[in-house]
């Protein structure tokens, strides 16, 4: 299995066009590394994990043909996961010939307003409705917590993220038969439940990617809907603690703002003095 991050910044990107904090400051004189698209992940050339503002040009400087996917996961219905106007040029109005088939999952709650916006977008392509997907030419499935479901070669299973509860968000669970992976972006520190539905699964992940929106927080009044470094940290001793990760398993952080946050080289040698290791826009795996 091969993964790409063809982003790995939060809803902002970095940097933020009008800050001036250190962070967006060395971004911009040391760009490479410190600069970062908003978040998605390519899995070999046919699965995509959310498809914001950055992912299309991203895929193209990196590459990366994304007329080859046949299945996007939605994590949740923010705009920097779903970009209506990217899907609405499946249209034939668009002068797009011979779209390829391709099935949007995501939970119901996110693909009601997922349809919304299409709709906004062009008028009679609401992917909840049967006109709208055959305009579109895609299928779509409701992903029920704990329930895996087939795309394609993969096998995927939901898992519930206390992230924006109003858009029933999930984290993925992806396995090709050989190899697994879990995407748990967006998502702040994991509770009792997600630890207990990934030892259900009864399986050892490759790759493990999580959620750094924040970096080096204080102890006490910083956000919670969202990790930092502390709780990656955590994180990550607890799914080598737990048996979680195969021998080789990686964990990686990714989604990364700017608060509190480190220039890349200066967050890796942090991440991997704490069992983790930071993602970066363009690096791709084979797990």
């Amino acid at each position: 299995m091969q993964i790409t991050f063809l982003g790995t910044g939060a809803a902002t990107a970095v940097p933020l066009p009008f800050c001036s904090c250190p962070t967006c400051r060395a971004a911009r004189v040391q760009v490479g590394k410190d600069l970062r698209t908003r978040s998605a992940l390519l899995i070999n050339d046919d699965l995509l994990i959310d498809c914001g503002a950055d992912a299309v040009s991203s895929a193209h400087r990196l590459g990366r043909d994304l007329t080859r996917v046949r299945t996007l996961l939605v994590t949740h219905a923010h705009g920097d996961h779903f970009d209506s106007g990217h899907l609405v040029t499946r249209m034939p109005e668009y002068g797009c010939a011979d779209t390829p088939p391709l099935l949007i999952a995501a939970s119901g709650a996110s693909l009601i307003r997922l349809g919304q916006w299409l709709e906004g977008e062009e008028s009679g392509t609401d992917l909840t409705t049967p006109s709208g997907r055959e305009k579109l030419n895609l299928t779509v499935h409701e992903v029920q917590v704990g329930t895996p479901f087939s795309a394609g070669k993969y096998t995927v299973t939901g898992i519930y993220s206390h992230h924006a509860p109003d858009c029933d968000s999930r984290m993925y669970l992806i396995s090709d038969g050989q190899t697994a992976i879990f995407y748990g972006v967006d998502s702040p520190a994991f509770g009792e439940d997600v630890w207990q539905a990934l030892e259900q699964t009864g399986t050892q992940f490759a790759c493990v990617i999580l959620d750094h929106t924040y970096g080096l927080m204080p102890e006490t009044g910083y956000p919670t809907d969202h990790m930092n470094a502390r709780d990656v940290a955590e994180a990550a001793a607890r799914l080598r603690a737990q048996g979680l990760l195969t021998p080789r398993g990686h964990v990686f952080a990714t989604h990364l703002s700017h608060e509190n946050m480190l220039p890349h080289e200066e967050m890796s040698a942090f991440a991997r003095a704490h069992g983790y290791e930071i993602a970066f826009d363009g690096l791709t795996l084979t797990l």
